[in-house]
């Protein structure tokens, strides 16, 4: 178990006492964020002392718990960041195959009062924990002596925001609507890579990014997105798919033109940022059409940026 100081981004002490946001937190979605919020007001409230803390595994349970796990909406370095940002001050990263066995009031004896200190904690309405699942939000409020505040689900148009609910609609090709729920968009942060290097041929340089193992791979398409370089923010025209006119090539790999941007990005780190989808993939006849397509989704692009949206 890693305690993580949000603050400096380093391992830390646990501090003397805690309240702690318990859950698996893929995506830090509004509902995540509201949960943080109101464990925060808590703390202020009645245990002004207490650190604010999020508990969460390293990795998501669905990791170990599925044999074919949905992917995964932030990175590890991103869901810190997302935490940071929602208010909470240290996060603490456990080990759930370490944890998947232990009883329910093992698990808050053992781990959470004993090893994290906690004096109080948050969950949604719905949050399980212990072996199979068996421990309750009431289990947890009877253990820790009623200082648990349990949260019910966030709505967005009627509807709970979750982040099974945020996976569909990016792999339905709706970047929008996902960041709309998140409260951030979809991102890719990962090192350029060598690739075919058509784009340069055609007179539109691309930089070639791999998605992480467990990271979800988005519908397949064109995109608008947002890429940042160095602080820097560029307009992007994203590619997700499997490069049909170059080779059938059957990786899916992310290959992004910046729009107003020159230089070498071999191995440096870009952070690409999905807004809108504009076109499904598809396979061209000849290059020259591939280019001509690609100078139109540049100037579709370069008009939603000049316009805001």
């Amino acid at each position: 178990m890693q305690t993580v100081d949000l603050v400096t981004g380093q391992p830390c002490e646990m501090p003397a006492r805690t309240v702690l946001c318990l859950g698996n937190f893929d995506g830090v979605h509004r509902g995540h964020q509201a949960l943080i919020a109101a464990a925060a007001r808590m703390r202020q409230e009645r245990f002004p002392s207490a650190t604010l803390g999020a508990f969460c595994f390293q990795g998501l349970s669905s990791d170990f718990l599925s044999q074919n796990p949905p992917g995964h909406l932030t990175s590890e370095a991103e869901r810190l960041e997302r935490f940071r940002e929602a208010g909470a001050e240290i996060a603490v990263l456990a080990d759930f195959p370490a944890l998947r066995d232990m009883e329910p009031d093992a698990f808050v004896r053992d781990v959470l009062q004993r090893d994290c200190h906690c004096v109080a904690a948050a969950c949604g309405f719905n949050h399980r924990f212990g072996r199979r699942g068996k421990g309750t939000p009431e289990l947890l409020r009877d253990m820790l002596g009623g200082d648990l505040l349990v949260c019910d689900a966030a709505l967005d148009g009627g509807e709970p925001i979750s982040s099974t609910r945020v996976r569909r609609l990016l792999l339905d090709g709706k970047p929008d609507e996902a960041a709309a729920l998140m409260g951030h968009p979809y991102q890719l942060t990962s090192t350029v890579t060598h690739g075919a290097q058509l784009g340069r041929t055609i007179g539109f340089p691309t930089v070639n990014q791999r998605f992480a193992p467990l990271a979800l791979i988005p519908k397949s398409g064109v995109y608008d997105t947002d890429c940042e370089v160095d602080g820097a923010h560029y307009a992007g025209v994203t590619d997700v798919g499997t490069r049909p006119t170059v080779d059938g090539a059957h990786e899916v790999r992310c290959e992004t033109h910046l729009l107003g941007f020159s230089g070498d990005l071999y191995g440096r780190t870009v952070r690409v940022a999905f807004l809108h989808y504009l076109r499904e993939e598809k396979k061209f006849d000849t290059v020259e059409a591939l280019r001509e397509q690609i100078a139109h989704d540049r100037e579709t692009v370069a008009a939603r940026h000049r316009g805001g949206c």
